[in-house]
């Protein structure tokens, strides 16, 4: 039986140690269980992370679930499907503040998303939300969910079947990108990953709820570490080159 979360997909040769006959009938019967409605993301994105090459990973960013609402979730960690434009209005608090936290590791220097959108097109240029996670993976990042689909609407509605599949992917990972920096956003990735002997990673609180106040060392946006900062000089978080003080060695145009 073909399955058809990997049907679809160009999977990298990283990967296929991974792939072995007991993890594809545990992905059939994830299938099996989950299919037969609407899921988000759409079957060809669900196990897209089987497409980065591992071997190249600098960092792992470990989400949770994906998004409920119906066309957002793309099979990438925090990344927004339809949205196409800065400029567009969306309620994602924590895509938000992991672009105030880039600005910060680049300026020092905090600022509303509302204010922060303005510099866009001109002294902080970033790649369009629909361009840039797919930058990120290009410069080494892997956005990794822990579950992998959800019924709309219905937020954590699949997680039971996944999590045998996820704790087996993670070792995986621990064992087989044994350079990358994990960072761990939030109580859920720091439980998701207790078991694993990291040799790189970063906790700070989720990033969804940010606030300047005492006792939040590891806030994520003011606590005490900034976790895209120690990797300026190796990703471009921004897709414009941009360095610390703003000095950009690329072109807008």
């Amino acid at each position: 039986m073909q399955s058809e979360f990997l049907n679809q997909l160009s999977v990298h040769k990283n990967w296929e140690p991974f792939l072995t006959p007991e993890t594809r009938n545990q992905i059939l019967q994830i299938e099996k269980n989950v299919l037969g409605g609407e899921i988000n993301p759409t079957s060809k994105n669900v196990l897209r992370f089987l497409t980065f090459p591992l071997a190249s990973a600098k960092v792992v960013i470990l989400g949770q679930d994906p998004y409920p609402q119906s066309g957002a979730a793309t099979g990438r960690a925090f990344e927004v499907g339809n949205l196409k434009s800065w400029n567009q209005p969306f309620k994602n608090i924590s895509l938000k503040n992991i672009l105030r936290a880039i600005y910060k590791a680049y300026t020092g220097k905090v600022l509303k998303f509302s204010e922060l959108k303005e510099k866009f097109d001109n002294e902080f240029p970033v790649l369009p939300p629909d361009r840039l996670f797919a930058h990120w993976e290009k410069e080494g990042v892997l956005l990794l969910n822990t579950s992998f689909t959800c019924s709309p609407g219905k937020p954590g509605s699949h997680r039971k079947n996944w999590e045998d599949f996820t704790l087996a992917l993670l070792e995986f990972i621990q064992n087989n990108a044994e350079k990358a920096t994990w960072f761990l956003w939030g109580n859920h990735a720091r439980e998701a990953t207790k078991n694993l002997k990291l040799q790189k990673s970063i906790f700070t609180m989720h990033p969804m709820m940010c606030y300047d106040l005492p006792g939040r060392e590891s806030d994520f946006l003011f606590g005490t570490q900034n976790c895209f900062e120690p990797f300026l000089g190796e990703i471009d978080w921004t897709g414009f080159k941009l360095q610390k003080g703003l000095k950009s060695t690329a072109t807008l145009f």
